[in-house]
């Protein structure tokens, strides 16, 4: 039996391993790639060789890993870690060489924070692509499994390989078309409306125990935040919204204080380990907290 040729390994090809193992399949591993199927599949015909072992095998139309490849999760995924963190020290630039990125966001964040900042960066002469994925309510596979660098949440997922920071709070408002209708202006108000609300797989975001402790009739929901405007407008339904809406998707709508209270929110970025000492993504998240703290300020005026 010939010796396995462990110098034949690289990190792009075990990047590639993993990936496949996550997804169960070459064409979703190629599409989060960026390359082609017969590019995987070249890459897993190179591994199979270097490791003496089939790794994914057909099952009907889809494809099973082997007891050998589930065994190489985690020693794949420490060894590509640790690789990593070798160039943590090494002195950075944004201005040297190409950045690419990929976060997690729900369109109220991403459309908040990254338009501004992409203009900024690119102002700056910095060469960097970003790739936004939609969070919902996240879990720790989405860092764990490196689908994205960055997490932009209020409901950080929690782990011992997980850090996070708090990015900014902020407050409920009540948002209408002035075009259409009076501001509420009393609880009695609020009551009698009838409101939008956003969802995410069933879920309410925040609001569940407001609508219910004081009688909100939620009429339309919808699975993202931009979608609140287009039945928001020419309509006297009445949506409740972070106050910081009203930079994106509720600019052209008016918004009254709740009389009840309403809900803070604190909205957080969090990365997994492997990002912690990364030069480029400590670049990255100070580049956002100093964005997010001029919104914030322009906000206050």
């Amino acid at each position: 039996m010939s010796e396995i040729d462990f110098l034949s390994l690289d990190g792009k090809s075990l990047r590639t391993f993993l990936v496949v193992l996550e997804e169960l399949s070459v064409t979703k591993a190629a599409e989060r790639l960026g390359v082609t199927q017969s590019a995987v599949s070249h890459t897993l015909d190179k591994l199979r060789l270097a490791l003496g072992d089939p790794l994914f095998v057909r099952s009907g139309r889809n494809i099973t890993a082997t007891e050998r490849a589930i065994s190489l999760h985690i020693p794949v995924r420490t060894l590509l870690d640790d690789m990593k963190a070798l160039t943590s020290q090494r002195v950075f630039d944004p201005l040297m060489g190409a950045l690419e990125f990929t976060i997690a966001a729900n369109d109220f964040q991403r459309d908040l924070i990254f338009p501004s900042l992409i203009k900024e960066l690119r102002s700056e002469g910095v060469d960097i692509t970003f790739h936004f994925i939609a969070s919902g309510i996240p879990s720790t596979g989405l860092l764990r499994q490196d689908h994205c660098q960055l997490l932009i949440t209020p409901y950080p997922p929690d782990g011992p390989d997980i850090f996070q920071k708090r990015l900014f709070d902020d407050d409920d408002r009540c948002f209408y078309d002035a075009n259409s209708r009076e501001a509420p202006t009393s609880v009695a108000d609020f009551i009698a409306a009838d409101y939008i609300d956003v969802t995410f797989k069933d879920i309410g975001l925040g609001l569940k125990n407001l609508f219910n402790d004081n009688n909100l009739k939620a009429k339309v929901t919808v699975p993202n935040f931009s979608d609140t405007a287009v039945y928001l407008k020419n309509s006297d339904m009445l949506t409740i919204q972070l106050s910081l809406m009203s930079k994106v998707h509720l600019q052209q709508f008016s918004s009254v204080a709740i009389p009840f209270g309403g809900e803070s929110l604190t909205m957080y970025m969090v990365w997994h380990k492997r990002e912690h000492i990364d030069p480029a993504s400590q670049w990255l998240r100070q580049k956002i907290e100093a964005r997010i703290a001029k919104i914030i300020e322009e906000n206050r005026h």
